[in-house]
Order: C-alpha cells, then sequence, then structure tokens
C-alpha cells in the first residue's frame, strides 16, 4: 500500500458552505476516528508490541506528519483509546465509594477497590503497559503525577483515614501506604507477575489484599 504524505491524505473536498474553522475541525476529527479505529484494530490482531507509528499511519491513510502532530509515540495513540474507558471505570469506582452503605467497614471497601482494580488491568493490561512504559522515563509524565494514579489515590487515601479513625487499622503512614499500593497494583507489576512468574489473577489479587488488607 502507497504510503499517503500530509499533501494527500486531506479528506474530500467539500463545498465551503461551512466555516473555515469548523471545516477543520471536522477535518482533525476524521483523521482522529481513523487514526483510533485503525490502532485497535492493530493492536488486536498484533498485540501492542507488534504495532509501529509508521503500520498505524499506512494503514489509516494518512501522512506520518499528521499522525505524529497528533501523537507523540504510540503510547499517547493507546492512552486516547483507553481514555473514556479509564474514566468509565474511574467514575464507576467514585460512585461506589460515595453511594456506600456508612457501616461498611473502610477496609472492606478497599479489598473491593483492589479487585476490581486488577480485574480492570487484567483486562487492559497490554495496552496500559504500553502507555506506561512510553511515559516512565519522562519526568514531566511518573506515575505519580498521571491522571489515573491522582484519581485513585484520592479515593483510596479517605478510605484509609478512616479506617484508621474508626479503628480497623492501626495508625499507618496514609499517603506512603497509598502510593505503595498502587506502584504494587501497576500494569508492569501485575504483567511481570503474570507473564515472568506464572501468578494468575486469582493469587495476584490475594497476595495484595493479604499485604495492604489483612496486613494492616
Amino acid at each position: 500500500m502507497k504510503q499517503p504524505n500530509d499533501e494527500q491524505d486531506t479528506l474530500p473536498d467539500t463545498k465551503e458552505s461551512a466555516a473555515p474553522g469548523s471545516r477543520r475541525e471536522e477535518r482533525d476529527t476524521e483523521y482522529r476516528r481513523r487514526i483510533l479505529a485503525t490502532a485497535s484494530d492493530l493492536i488486536e490482531r498484533r498485540g501492542t508490541e507488534c504495532v509501529t507509528m509508521y503500520q498505524i499511519a499506512q494503514e489509516a491513510g494518512v501522512g506520518q506528519g499528521t499522525l505524529y502532530r497528533r501523537y507523540a509515540h504510540l503510547g499517547e495513540v493507546c492512552s486516547d483509546l483507553m481514555q473514556t474507558t479509564v474514566d468509565t471505570f474511574l467514575q464507576s469506582l467514585g460512585e461506589s465509594v460515595a453511594e456506600a452503605d456508612p457501616s461498611t467497614p473502610a477496609m472492606r471497601q478497599l479489598s473491593d477497590i483492589i479487585s476490581l482494580s486488577i480485574d480492570f488491568i487484567d483486562q487492559k493490561a497490554s495496552l496500559l503497559h504500553t502507555i506506561h512504559s512510553m511515559y516512565v522515563e519522562k519526568k514531566s509524565h511518573t506515575i505519580y503525577q498521571k491522571p489515573f494514579f491522582r484519581t485513585m489515590h484520592d479515593l483510596l487515601q479517605p478510605l484509609l483515614a478512616r479506617a484508621v479513625e474508626q479503628g480497623e487499622i492501626r495508625d499507618i503512614d496514609i499517603p506512603l501506604t497509598v502510593n505503595t499500593l498502587l506502584v504494587a497494583v501497576s500494569p508492569n507489576q501485575y504483567l511481570y507477575h503474570r507473564d515472568v512468574l506464572g501468578y494468575d489473577k486469582k493469587r495476584f489479587m490475594e497476595g495484595i489484599c493479604r499485604i495492604f488488607v489483612k496486613g494492616l
């Protein structure tokens, strides 16, 4: 397939009835749709480790310049693919915490969140791993600054604080405990235990809960 260039990968001309800004937005929206649809298909068929930016541009029918103006690397493409899914997941977690019976022990809620998070990571591990790997060396995008990490931190810290206040657990360093827990259930950790050490999801989940729920 001939690689399109930036002069060739424009959308078909339409009558200039819309404002230039609106036409440009429509074009950008269509580029994004094509790029993400192609990336999703390639990742599903080949796995993230076998997909390149060149392949995405070629199969989406856009120039590499067009692609790189929107996404600096594959991690950003994966991030865009994941954004809606992640937002929905985090919203559901937040609602489950907010709507929980006030008498529900905080540590039981923590255990439920850990289980749901590991289920989510198991389903999306390949994409999440790619996102993490592309950003890990960039100081401005450390794991602690990512929206997912910050939102999870904001959910978990009040639970542990309530558990201490209500005497469910002894007094602990809450920020350090939450940070350590979130690193422990990161996609890289999960994939290492699953793919290298041979853990299944149940064993990994039980181990994390043993340390961070029963252990506290």
